[in-house]
């Protein structure tokens, strides 16, 4: 049952990928197309995704009878941070990658894969530990994971080389350069445009401001084609890495193993120290909605941030496309362990 219902979420999903491989190999898109939907999915329809689903989903009421999930999700994300660090280090992942794997290790997508899992496998007594984590995994995602993609570009792209065609290279190692340029940050990417949806969000639901029907159906259609366009863009920039940005390397397999090993046990870890140590007990549903939700594949938009950032976009979309089949796998063995341990919804 678990995995049938794990296996249904990622077909469509595989699908969506799929049809951007195969409508690039057909040329029904140009060579700057990739960049410029990354940008617009950035700057436009994210930002719209993010804002109507803290709107349809987050209640204020809600926060304070949830603030000791609240605090297991925060520590686990600080914690994972700086198991993460450390994973890279030891595993000496080369510039341009670091904060790929960082973001591999401690974010995943939670919303547009996990919401459907969490639901289906637990029914709606778990929505609201699964928006606790969404919050989360949103804050970590866009003020944290994002600045360290974007203060780790590859250190090989030549002068005047667009985005796409390096990219189009197929890896970022077959790329040479006389002369490494110093990144210039620019401060304004500390608070991307996701970011502030999920502020503005908060802002409104704070003060109770109403949005006009309009402007709501408006972003809420919006908000909808996040998921598609966004693996449609994995599916054409999978198609000009070539299917080999998919091997396993130290890099990628560390990057598994932190997602879907390290990450969970992380998690698991906090609640049972918090349990035991300052007598902070959580409901089972709680804790399988954690641990189950910290397994999740990678965020799907991981390509996208590392294209703007010119990080390893290769890198980026195989992570992305391994993590997603994975899944299938991972989470009924987490279910089964879990049961193991007397811990039943």
């Amino acid at each position: 049952m678990v995995f049938l219902t794990s296996l249904q979420s990622i077909i469509p999903i595989v699908l969506l990928i799929s049809l951007g491989y195969f409508l690039k190999g057909r040329g029904m898109f140009n060579p700057t197309f990739s960049s410029n939907l990354s940008r617009f999915i950035m700057s436009v329809i994210l930002p719209a995704g993010v804002f109507v689903s803290v709107l349809h989903h987050l209640h204020m009421s809600d926060l304070w009878d949830l603030r000791y999930g609240m605090l297991v999700v925060m520590l686990t994300y600080v914690i994972a941070y700086i198991v993460a660090f450390i994973m890279m280090k030891l595993l000496k992942v080369p510039k341009g990658r670091r904060g790929i794997f960082i973001n591999m290790v401690v974010n995943d997508n939670c919303l547009f894969i996990g919401l459907p899992v969490q639901i289906a496998l637990f029914g709606p007594e778990a929505l609201p530990y699964f928006l606790l984590y969404y919050i989360g995994n949103t804050i970590s995602v866009w003020l944290v994971g994002v600045f360290l993609i974007e203060l780790d570009p590859l250190p090989t792209v030549e002068n005047g080389l667009a985005n796409d065609e390096w990219h189009q290279v197929g890896s970022s190692s077959s790329v040479q350069s006389t002369t490494a340029q110093k990144p210039k940050f620019d401060w304004k990417k500390l608070l991307p445009p996701p970011l502030l949806g999920f502020f503005t969000a908060l802002i409104f639901l704070f003060f109770e401001i109403p949005l006009a029907p309009i402007l709501h159906n408006t972003l809420n259609y919006l908000g909808d084609m996040v998921t598609p366009l966004s693996l449609i863009y994995i599916g054409i920039v999978l198609h000009d890495a070539g299917l080999k940005s998919m091997s396993l390397n130290k890099d990628s397999i560390g990057g598994i193993v932190g997602r879907f090993v390290i990450s969970p046990i992380i998690m698991f870890c906090v609640i049972m120290a918090l349990q035991y140590g300052a007598g902070i007990v959580l409901e089972p549903i709680a804790i399988i909605t954690f641990v189950v939700q910290s397994a999740g594949p990678v965020i799907a938009v991981l390509p996208i941030v590392a294209n703007e950032a010119k990080s390893d976009l290769p890198f980026a979309t195989g992570l992305v496309m391994i993590s997603t089949i994975l899944f299938v796998v991972v989470i009924p063995i987490i279910m089964e362990i879990l049961t193991m341990l007397g811990i039943t919804a």
